[in-house]
């Protein structure tokens, strides 16, 4: 099998890592999957997934560990993170690298060898336009976590919005006025 080859927008790459595991022993989350046509991230609390254009839902299943994605993002000025990068993946030997070329930056990094979970079934898929139950109660730092993914995707102001669905269900986190309107996170409450 070939490489597969990418191009992928650097601000769906720091958004994803806001919501990706850090040291967790499940070491598959501690990654940015490229499943089903989505870039996806998830600690388990948490969740951001964004469909990418161009972007086979056909496509083998590729994890990125976050630290590479990080390391990659630091050596780019900021002021060229807002463009595409490229990722070579070769499916056989799980080793790929991030690229951007117009400067010659890349990071090479071996894939996880590892399902992602299914991460279509933590969102949502029906929400009320107006939520009249009991609210539920969130972990703030997550809720503050999905104004930085607000700001990575090239938001402004306070637009990421929490549409809760019950009591103790999942809520959907909508962004507004963004690069990647389309793009979406959830949110777990807190357990009572």
């Amino acid at each position: 099998m070939e490489n597969i080859e990418l191009e992928i927008p650097m601000q769906l790459l720091a958004a994803s890592t806001i919501c990706a595991a850090v040291n967790d022993v499940r070491f598959y989350l501690c990654g940015v999957a490229i499943d089903k046509g989505h870039i996806v991230s998830t600690d388990g609390h948490r969740g951001f997934a964004c469909a990418l254009e161009n972007v086979s839902k056909e496509l083998p299943q590729i994890i990125i560990p976050t630290e590479s994605v990080n390391y990659f993002l630091k050596k780019l000025p900021a002021k060229n993170r807002k463009g595409d990068c490229r990722l070579i993946f070769n499916p056989r030997t799980r080793e790929g690298e991030l690229r951007f070329d117009p400067l010659t930056v890349k990071e090479s990094f071996v894939g996880h060898d590892a399902k992602y979970p299914d991460w279509q079934r933590i969102f949502p898929r029906a929400v009320e336009p107006e939520y009249n139950g009991i609210y539920p109660q969130f972990n703030w730092s997550y809720v503050q976590d999905f104004q930085k993914v607000q700001k990575a995707l090239g938001g402004k102001g306070l637009l990421a919005l929490l549409h809760p669905t019950g009591a103790n269900s999942a809520a959907l986190v909508t962004f507004k006025e963004t690069n990647f309107d389309h793009a979406k996170g959830v949110v777990m409450p807190l357990r009572a």
